[in-house]
């Protein structure tokens, strides 16, 4: 059963992703401006900034909420690379706090975003309250929307993470870019 809604829930999200991605249609990352009527079209990239983003989601299978951090830093025309933490929100009656660290590389089709997908190294860290400490290490595969502009974007986001066992979560947040 827990299956169906994580299908369902990326065929939503990718749904979404299609339509406003057509509603949207947002310019490529070229502005083009003329100097005087003689001269030819100039053209000025656009620089991309690194962005500070914040989110709250939920773990699906686990049934647990987590907040976290990233930071994304552009490294190409169309990619960024995106480490961030994030902390479940257990509650006082689990055994363990648990952090999960991911590095992930973002592909975006359009260099200002709209619609991206990605992947990468997940690790999953718990602490238990009597016993060592574990480390699991694992990847994630991830797809989401961001919308808005410069300097504050706000972002969905559905991510699979493999590590002992898989999940999916659900989440959003706030981007806000460092200059």
């Amino acid at each position: 059963m827990k299956q169906k809604n994580v299908i369902a829930a990326a065929l939503i999200l990718f749904g979404l992703s299609m339509f406003f991605d057509a509603a949207m249609a947002q310019t490529i990352g070229v502005r083009r401006w003329r100097r005087s009527p003689r001269q030819q079209h100039h053209v000025q990239r656009v620089q991309r900034a690194p962005y500070l983003g914040l989110y709250f989601g939920n773990n699906l299978k686990a049934e647990q909420n987590f907040v976290g951090g990233m930071l994304n830093l552009p490294v190409g025309r169309f990619w960024e690379f995106a480490p961030g933490v994030e902390y479940s929100l257990t509650g006082a009656e689990a055994k363990y706090d648990r952090w999960q660290f991911n590095g992930d590389l973002v592909f975006k089709p359009r260099p200002l975003g709209f619609i991206y997908f990605g992947g990468g190294l997940a690790v999953e860290y718990l602490i238990p309250e009597q016993a060592d400490s574990r480390t699991n290490f694992g990847g994630n595969a991830l797809v989401g929307m961001e919308f808005g502009r410069a300097p504050m974007k706000f972002f969905v986001q559905g991510r699979w993470t493999f590590l002992q066992e898989t999940s999916f979560s659900v989440m959003g947040g706030l981007s806000l870019a460092l200059r």
